[in-house]
């Protein structure tokens, strides 16, 4: 069976990385072959082409490009193309075009919760023969547009724990670091995080905290750094890798205000061994189990992000029982977890 993924983002996030481990899976998975089309130089094809995989470059990152519609329809038809499986919303767009003028079979994920606006934003997920949504909360969604409940799949994102190994055996760091690990854009939480930090800061002194990743925000937040007085105590480090972070980190906070669909950076946290406390978004409580693999805080209530930090910084046996249940928690949402998942909605439909 051949698969051809499909994704026009020219960023390297969470969306990307599932689609390079499914990829990897497919490598040494018997009756599977894959193939990704993105646009030229993406982070994504460059990546793939280092490990080998077969890429195709697209001329831009909009769907409408008649270019890009010409080679598709060339390549779906020359390679035996058995279905398009797209990842982001434009590639859903040019899938659902693709759909309809090569009767090919067609699978979108659907990575983020945000209602779908539009008719026709909700026509190109309802002509898809499946749609994976990674998590309850975005299946709903995907149904609210239509979709048959028959076509919907809820496969949540994986990691791959093997890259945390060296973190996850890092002592954590006294006096405690707080960390945040994401993009710096609104729906991230990061203002929600400061402001916890200023009330913290009010009562102790006892702590430092890391911001790791670049973004939209980063000025407008290291301003609100300097206005509520905590120069000196907030590192920006910029784009990291998370294993590398996350050995620099005692307490991972993922406090996300909306569209989150299945944080990796929760599972990252899991795997690196450093207790997780996030907001209480309902995409994140269908990963957290309260008291066993992390703490929640009310979503927007950086007084109660603040009380729960305390909560954690005064009770180290706490913080290693949240570590080891969240280590536990991790087997059920690894990045071969999430590839055998998808393998079998192929085959469902293949």
């Amino acid at each position: 069976m051949k698969i051809l993924q499909l994704d026009m983002g020219r960023e390297w996030r969470g969306g990307q990385r599932q689609v390079l481990y499914l990829m990897r899976h497919l490598q040494v998975t018997h009756g599977f072959e894959t193939l990704l089309a993105s646009p030229g130089n993406s982070p994504l094809g460059v990546r793939c082409g280092q490990l080998g995989l077969e890429t195709v470059s697209l001329a831009g990152r909009f769907e409408v490009d008649p270019r890009n519609i010409l080679k598709l329809r060339k390549l779906i038809s020359s390679h035996g193309v058995d279905i398009v499986h797209t990842h982001c919303s434009r590639s859903a767009s040019l899938g659902a075009m693709l759909k309809k003028a090569c009767g090919v079979r067609l699978i979108h994920s659907r990575r983020v919760s945000y209602p779908v606006k539009g008719d026709l934003s909700k026509l190109k997920y309802r002509v898809a023969n499946a749609v994976i949504a990674v998590s309850a909360e975005i299946g709903e969604v995907m149904a609210s547009c239509g979709v048959p409940r028959e076509n919907l799949h809820v496969i949540h994102s994986g990691i791959d724990p093997a890259l945390y190994e060296q973190a996850a055996a890092a002592p954590k760091p006294v006096p405690t670091v707080i960390g945040v690990v994401g993009a710096l854009s609104p729906q991230k939480g990061h203002a929600v995080f400061l402001k916890a930090l200023g009330e913290l800061a009010a009562r102790r002194d006892d702590w430092s905290a890391m911001v790791v990743g670049n973004g939209e925000l980063r000025p407008e937040l290291e301003a609100a750094t300097e206005a509520l007085g905590l120069t000196g105590k907030v590192e920006f480090t910029g784009y990291r890798e998370s294993s590398e972070a996350l050995s620099r980190i005692s307490i991972l906070v993922v406090p996300s205000v909306d569209g989150e669909g299945s944080s990796g950076t929760i599972k990252e946290g899991w795997a690196a061994k450093v207790p997780v406390l996030c907001s209480d978004l309902v995409a994140n409580l269908e990963l957290v189990q309260i008291g066993r693999s992390g703490l929640t805080f009310a979503n927007h209530d950086a007084s109660g992000l603040a009380r729960q930090l305390t909560v954690l910084m005064d009770d180290p046996e706490l913080c290693e029982r949240l570590s080891s249940g969240g280590l536990e928690r991790l087997q059920g949402f690894t990045n071969t977890a999430m590839a055998e998942a998808v393998c079998k909605v192929y085959r469902t439909i293949g």
